[in-house]
């Protein structure tokens, strides 16, 4: 157990299911130096034994489980109000399916502690299966269209001219955030259901102006999307339509929902045309009616209840 802090930093693990990807990103937890202060693992309604493994083989780890899925941000949430009322000054908020660097929290907990408005600090993340790929160098939410992008997404290391910066939005995959950020924006909007969460409580961190930070020397590798099955799922299509459109009511103008309206329909033509090319009929459904509901939520309308778990594969037949 690291010894006591005046400031202590607790590395916050949302898991659902993925045991051994889990024990790969708690084993990468527990190598840090400096090594966080203590280790929350919230079990969001696994099925696979993930609280009971865990509690058997990483005993310093607090495990906090969850009777059912409250997805990301329900998930998140709850690890949040446990970390502050044990004392957190900062809390590092992963995925259960990341490895990060040794020297990684030393360096975000550098970044955030040197300037007090800076509510969270994101590490350079790159995917897991192509280590020297980037996957985040920082969020950018476009003005005017509203399109949420990833800084440097696919390029090679080398190829990005980088540096310490502000940014729009860190990941909710790897990031630390500040005690003081967290009580004066609030928790994480579970009415998104599934995505743009994380840029959602940025955008808020600045109209209190609070500052994004992304710190490329703190590295974090990243095995994305696998709780959501990987590639461009139909729970992938719908939601980040959905929830670009809440997005977009929340923080755009008014008048700028025409080109965000126009943008975001360029941008479902080409992930259509990509699915059809591959004959993924379930997901050409799915971004269809993503970008239906998409134009309801600009219009002022409420779209249809749908969960995650609407998305789930037919069930095999025997």
């Amino acid at each position: 157990m690291p010894a006591v802090s005046a400031n202590p930093t607790w590395a916050l693990i949302l898991a659902m299911n993925q045991l051994r990807m889990t024990r790969e990103t708690l084993t990468s937890v527990s190598a840090l130096d400096p090594a966080p202060e203590r280790v929350l693992l919230v079990d969001n309604g696994s099925s696979d034994g993930t609280a009971e493994a865990v509690r058997a083989e990483f005993p310093d780890v607090l495990v906090l489980r969850l009777e059912k899925n409250l997805y990301f941000a329900g998930g998140v949430n709850e690890g949040i109000r446990h970390a502050l009322s044990g004392g957190a000054s900062s809390i590092l908020l992963l995925n259960n399916d990341v490895v990060l660097e040794r020297s990684a929290l030393g360096l975000l907990r550098s970044a955030l502690e040197a300037d007090a408005r800076r509510a969270a600090v994101s590490p350079k993340i790159y995917y897991y299966d192509r280590p020297d790929v980037i996957w985040f160098a920082g969020g950018l939410a476009g003005a005017g269209t509203g399109l949420i992008r990833h800084r440097g997404v696919n390029m090679k290391d080398e190829k990005l001219r980088d540096a310490p910066r502000e940014v729009d939005y860190v990941s909710g995959a790897a990031a630390l955030l500040s005690r003081a950020a967290l009580e004066s924006v609030g928790p994480l909007d579970a009415d998104y259901v599934m995505y743009v969460e994380d840029v959602d409580w940025c955008a808020r961190a600045r109209e209190r102006g609070l500052v994004l930070w992304y710190e490329p020397s703190a590295k974090v590798w990243h095995h994305v999307s696998a709780t959501s099955g990987g590639g461009l799922t139909p729970l992938k299509a719908y939601f980040r339509l959905r929830s670009g459109a809440r997005y977009l009511v929340r923080h755009g103008r008014t008048r700028e929902r025409p080109l965000a309206w126009l943008a975001y329909l360029a941008w479902t033509k080409w992930l259509l045309l990509r699915t059809l090319a591959r004959g993924d009929i379930r997901t050409v459904g799915a971004l269809l009616a993503g970008f239906f509901d998409f134009t309801r939520i600009l219009l002022g309308a409420k779209p249809p209840a749908r969960t995650p778990e609407s998305f789930a594969p037919p069930a095999p037949r025997h």
